[in-house]
């Protein structure tokens, strides 16, 4: 009976360690009380979607800091001018992207706070999100004042 709960706690409901042997200890003195132990299942504050969008938002971010590391570093080594428009143009499309992508799952993120129980998780994922955005902005503006510098008087 105890490896059946026990198989029942770890592969059906998905559960491991300590969350197993309290739910197997339950589960016993339930039974000599002589009522039904009922599992509870783990609720999931943030869907498999939100989780995607959260890094893949990160990763951007990181991928802008990449290219204005790479401009300044190409600036010093003195790469052609071509290459450096190319890495401007590509930063300002980046950046474009992935400020209206953190606009977007701020105002998700909003509405989390008002429907869920985790406000703190969410306020934080809110700030991040909303630097990433500035953050983000601020390297659109740059990379075109940049180019639009370099490009001369004409």
């Amino acid at each position: 009976m105890i490896l059946y709960q026990l198989y029942t706690a770890v592969f059906k409901y998905g559960q491991t360690g300590i969350f197993v042997c309290r739910e197997v200890f339950n589960n016993i003195c339930s039974m000599k009380n002589k009522k039904r132990f009922k599992y509870s299942k783990k609720i999931f504050s943030n869907t498999l979607t939100y989780k995607v969008s959260m890094t893949l938002n990160l990763a951007i971010t990181a991928f802008c800091i990449i290219l204005i590391t790479l401009y300044i570093i190409g600036n010093y080594q003195g790469f052609q001018d071509e290459n450096q428009q190319w890495i401007l143009s590509i930063l300002s499309y980046i950046a474009i992207f992935n400020s209206l992508f953190s606009i977007v799952l701020t105002i998700e993120t909003g509405i989390k706070i008002f429907t869920e129980k985790q406000k703190v998780k969410n306020i934080i994922n809110m700030i991040a999100l909303i630097l990433s955005a500035l953050f983000c902005i601020f390297c659109t503006g740059t990379s075109n004042i940049i180019s639009y510098i370099s490009g001369g008087i004409k």
